[in-house]
């Protein structure tokens, strides 16, 4: 008789719950930067925020399936992300673009680091699929961080 699934370590699940409120609440400050930007590259970074909301939910999407496939129950309402963040909360008296770039590069920045931290806690707690997809995001975040510093002007 196979044996019955019982869920990995409560530690996976309460990892990938904090990397999803960040990663949400890093959705909302794109948005916010989406709303509120100025200056003469206005569209473009527009745009680009707007891009990178979508790439942040697509990556929340990846994290919750992955909690309710391992057995978790999903925590994401607006007050589990409010009070889960780790991330600083997102400057809403900011307009102009370069203020922006500064404030959202440094919460990716520090996302970034946790979900590199993680990737080592997970793969130890043997987790492989879970360490997978944070090396997954991982990858994907240093590419936004990337392109979140490309948009800033050389002085």
């Amino acid at each position: 008789m196979p044996k019955r699934y019982s869920p990995p370590n409560g530690d996976v699940c309460v990892i990938l719950h904090d990397r999803l409120h960040d990663i949400l609440a890093l959705a909302s400050h794109a948005k916010q930067a989406h709303w509120t930007v100025t200056g003469r590259n206005f569209l473009s970074l527009h745009e680009f925020f707007d891009s990178v909301f979508e790439s942040l939910t697509g990556f929340a999407d990846e994290l919750a399936e992955r909690i309710a496939a391992i057995g978790g129950q999903v925590k994401a309402t607006v007050k589990h992300v409010a009070k889960g963040s780790q991330l600083p909360d997102y400057p809403v008296d900011i307009t102009k673009s370069d203020q922006h770039i500064e404030a959202f590069s440094k919460a990716l920045f520090q996302l970034k680091m946790l979900v590199r931290g993680n990737v080592r806690t997970v793969a130890e707690l043997e987790d492989d699929g879970s360490a997978d997809l944070l090396t997954s995001m991982s990858r994907k975040i240093d590419e936004l961080c990337w392109m979140v510093g490309a948009q800033i002007e050389p002085k």
